[in-house]
């Protein structure tokens, strides 16, 4: 069973809304893991998840934030930030995702049923399009690279390495290949 799940969530289908797959994709390329993580490229499953998180001691979720920043800045959201959205007796808080909401109903309702994780971490790239279209954009592709290095600093922090490929290898995720090429 894995002790960290790393999940990237977005519609590839949609412009910048597939930053969390691609990303996955990269690290899932890019790197030999441990055996006890596992990396997913999920697409814009919600409390579906389930049976993804439960049990795991640390999430991270990587996904397009919407937070008005310039396209491609990089926000890292803690548990914290990702719980406190929309509780009784308070404001309602812009969602940072589309999946937002969805994620923190998974987390509440793995507290409530068992198998939460104590560790949850939301990392991901303001979009600049969010349209059907397919692809990243040429403000969003640039913050890959970084993204997979900022995951990678989050699992350094829990003792993860995993062992980089050498040499790199050219990632091509599943959705952009094309029949017949």
């Amino acid at each position: 069973m894995a002790r960290i799940a790393i999940i990237g969530l977005g519609n590839v289908l949609m412009g910048d809304d597939g930053f969390g797959p691609y990303v996955a994709n990269l690290l899932e390329g890019w790197y030999d893991w441990p055996d006890d993580v596992q990396v997913a490229e999920i697409g814009t499953q919600g409390v579906d998840l389930t049976p993804f998180v439960r049990g795991v001691e640390s999430l991270v979720v990587i996904s397009s934030v919407h937070r008005k920043a310039p396209p491609g800045t990089l926000h890292r959201l803690a548990r914290a930030e990702v719980m406190d959205r929309d509780l009784p007796n308070r404001e309602p808080a812009l969602r940072n995702s589309p999946y937002e909401p969805s994620l923190r109903n998974l987390v509440l309702t793995l507290e409530f049923t068992g198998g939460a994780p104590s560790l949850v971490s939301v990392l991901g790239a303001e979009p600049e399009s969010v349209e059907l279209n397919g692809g990243l954009s040429d403000r969003v592709r640039p913050a890959l690279e970084p993204a997979v290095a900022a995951v990678l600093d989050l699992l350094a922090a829990q003792g993860v390495r995993p062992r980089a490929r050498e040499p790199r290898p050219a990632v091509l995720p599943w959705w952009e290949i094309r029949q017949g090429a």
